[in-house]
């Protein structure tokens, strides 16, 4: 069990984030990058997903947050997820399918590739 909770928490000046494909294991990401307010992307591309459970307010208030690239085959746990304000406030952040930032569309569910028929905050690359 890998803990990343405040891993980045509030670090202002942090404008990009990759690398996250060697971590395997993580389960919690609880306010990981939240605050981050110059964080404009993040690359998950080669992360594996699998064992995730806590995604209370990972990017919340990452106010410049644009774009999180993740593999196309990205998928969460079926069950056993919890996460609300996960997108709290991340007025930038667009899906790779046009899903743009929503007050209303904060949760962890958009934790997902944004593809037709399934709205997220994700980019397949």
């Amino acid at each position: 069990m890998l803990r990343f909770d405040y891993l980045l928490y509030s670090c202002t000046a942090v404008t990009s984030v990759s690398g996250l494909g060697n971590l395997s294991g993580v389960t919690s990401m609880r306010f990981t990058f939240s605050s981050c307010s110059a964080l404009m992307s993040l690359d998950f591309r080669g992360f594996d997903p699998s064992s995730l459970t806590d995604l209370y307010y990972t990017f919340g208030g990452a106010s410049a947050l644009a774009t999180i690239y993740a593999d196309s085959t990205w998928a969460l746990p079926s069950s056993g997820v919890s996460g609300s304000s996960c997108f709290y406030n991340c007025r930038q952040l667009v899906g790779g399918n046009g899903t743009a930032w929503s007050s209303s569309a904060t949760s962890y569910t958009y934790f997902s590739i944004d593809r037709i028929g399934q709205a997220g905050y994700l980019t397949a690359a």
